[in-house]
């Protein structure tokens, strides 16, 4: 009679109308297939082939099908499906009892059950047993992609719709949508246990007394906030796990959040992570890219130079080098006029020789130079002309001096920093970081000698709750590894009390996403949402906003500072070591000169 009530049932469907009401219900499930995987019972194989759903997927899917057979009673130890696409004919019975071909165990999969022995449809004590087998493959494994084919028509279990006070219920299918968009436009306040840890853009708040978590602010609680309002689930905030991102123990175990990820103790974990491979591929998914950032280095700020010798300092090298080269490139010009004027007799040696002439000449330029007066001006107006217009480019200089002089009083000079990593690889520095993957592959050896002695460097701090930052600063003796927005946004105060110095230099960048358990039933709708809101620049926005506020902050400071300081300098005779020591050395040389002139005269006189 179960055949003859199929082949009636296929002749009803190849009827046009009812033909194209069944294209319609299974065309949707199966657009985005890409292959079939077919499984009749063994011991009923004429049988199945003969039901209409197995015509349709034969003849009407226009998708490629691989035929298997099973035994009902075979009771498989491992998922026989993995992460296949599969149609199987089967009873109500065996369906219900989630064991062997009715007991899949991955969530990537579609299934496409064809209930062959089933004359009439579902009644309603049937589909409570089959709702309730549903819900527990939900609860064990986040199962959902499952369609019932009935005589009737398809039913399909939805977990986020109730039955009284429990979520989960089995609903008729009317073809749509698959069941990973269906599903998602709202899922009607279903809990979902989210894990957001202290970051760059995460900063949960706890109380003080029992330590638990109160509130998350940041940028990832905004996006943590958007998805609840769009999605409509209930935000169950996870207590922040104490060793944040997690670590590789001896055994092979994970703590941290990919701990929670591995051991289903979170839904989705909406802090940023490194998108990377943790060796955790086959637990963990990671959402679309939400920003970026880079790794980079931080070391201690180079010293202040020291008062005494701060106005050598003042201006560059090149304004020192300029200087001196123009000065007796000016005096060669001015002695290339003097020979001319005296080719053209407008004036006289006198009683001094030609050399002697260029001696005073040079004299002369450098006392002009320093804008001094001469005691004495040429008899060529063409000479007193040019030595006018030194007196103008010495005025130009001094301003310059001078103007920097007063500068670097005010706003204190320092050495210079260390701007590259071969900068970095000479000054011997440790490298110091907190979590694990920032640097496994910060340095890899085979890229270069430079980074092989990087990486021999790189020491790691197990003491999540260390403030490195504060030991960089304050012992001057390490450097340590940060992403660049965490030193902008958490740090500034560092860089603003010239306390720390980001090496320009950073050896890595990396795309930061969030992550959640591998082949989560929200993982496309989720990422669906996160690129439309990245479309029209809403995190980039949020981003800008809490740098803004940063700066504003670190601004508002630095206004404070100086209303309390008293914004005159007041210079001390310690600020004027630099001009006794050029008075002594001034005069040291001035003895010299004496004596070599005086020894000179009086080896012309013998």
């Amino acid at each position: 009679m179960a055949v003859l009530g199929s082949l009636f049932l296929l002749l009803v469907l190849e009827k046009s109308p009812n033909f194209t009401q069944l294209n319609g219900l299974l065309a949707e499930p199966i657009r985005d297939l890409p292959q079939l995987n077919l499984y009749l019972r063994e011991s009923k194989q004429h049988q199945d082939a003969a039901n209409p759903y197995v015509q349709w997927f034969l003849h009407q899917s226009k998708k490629p099908l691989s035929i298997h057979t099973y035994e009902e009673s075979q009771d498989w130890a491992e998922d026989p499906f993995g992460r296949d696409y599969l149609v199987l004919v089967m009873s109500l019975g065996q369906l219900v009892s989630n064991r062997g071909a009715a007991a899949p165990n991955q969530k990537a999969g579609v299934f496409f059950y064809i209930l062959a022995d089933q004359s009439e449809d579902l009644s309603a004590q049937e589909q409570l047993l089959l709702e309730r087998s549903c819900r527990q493959l939900w609860m064990l494994h986040k199962i959902y992609n499952r369609f019932f084919l009935t005589r009737d028509g398809i039913w399909i279990y939805d977990p986020f719709k109730r039955r009284d006070s429990a979520f989960g219920r089995l609903v008729r299918y009317y073809g749509s949508e698959p069941l990973d968009k269906l599903l998602f436009h709202d899922i009607n306040g279903y809990p979902l246990r989210i894990q957001m840890f202290r970051s760059v853009y995460t900063r949960p708040e706890f109380d003080k007394d029992t330590g638990l978590l109160t509130s998350v602010t940041g940028v990832d609680f905004l996006v943590a906030q958007m998805l609840r309002e769009r999605l409509n689930f209930t935000m169950l905030l996870q207590q922040p796990d104490k060793n944040y991102f997690g670590e590789r123990s001896a055994n092979g175990s994970y703590n941290g959040a990919i701990g929670l990820i591995i051991n289903d103790g979170v839904d989705i974990c909406l802090t940023g992570f490194f998108v990377k491979d943790y060796l955790v591929q086959q637990y963990m998914d990671f959402t679309v890219a939400v920003y970026d950032d880079e790794l980079c280095i931080y070391v201690p700020k180079a010293r202040r130079i020291p008062q005494s010798i701060l106005p050598i300092f003042a201006v560059g090298y090149d304004i020192y080098l300029g200087f001196i080269l123009t000065a007796f490139a000016c005096a060669l010009i001015w002695f290339t006029l003097r020979v001319i004027n005296l080719r053209l007799r407008i004036v006289s040696l006198g009683n001094q020789h030609l050399w002697g002439q260029a001696l005073g000449i040079v004299v002369d330029t450098w006392v002009v130079w320093v804008r001094v007066n001469l005691s004495h001006l040429p008899a060529s107006y063409a000479e007193r002309m040019f030595i006018g217009s030194l007196c103008l480019v010495s005025v130009i200089f001094g301003a310059i001096f001078e103007s920097s002089l007063a500068t670097v009083f005010i706003h204190p000079l320092y050495y210079k920093d260390i701007n590259t990593m071969q900068e970095l690889d000479d000054s011997g520095l440790k490298v110091v970081y907190k979590y694990s993957s920032m640097a496994d592959d910060l340095f890899f050896s085979e890229t270069s000698p430079l980074f092989a002695s990087l990486n021999s460097k790189l020491t790691w701090n197990r003491d999540l709750r260390a403030d490195v930052i504060d030991e960089v600063a304050t012992f001057r003796s390490k450097a340590g590894v940060s992403r660049f927005t965490s030193l902008t946004l958490e740090s500034s105060r560092f860089t603003l009390l010239r306390q720390i110095w980001v090496v320009p230099e950073c050896p890595k960048y990396y795309t930061i996403s969030y992550v959640m358990p591998r082949d989560s039933p929200w993982e496309d709708a989720v990422n669906a949402l996160l690129l439309r809101v990245l479309s029209v620049g809403l995190i980039v926005k949020w981003i800008q906003e809490e740098k803004s506020r940063v700066d504003i902050k670190m601004r508002l400071s630095i206004l404070e500072a100086n209303a309390e300081s008293d914004l005159v300098r007041v210079l001390t005779i310690g600020d004027l070591q630099l001009a006794f020591y050029v008075v002594i050395g001034g005069n040291l040389l001035a003895f010299l000169g004496f004596f070599a002139e005086h020894f000179w005269r009086k080896s012309l006189k013998k």
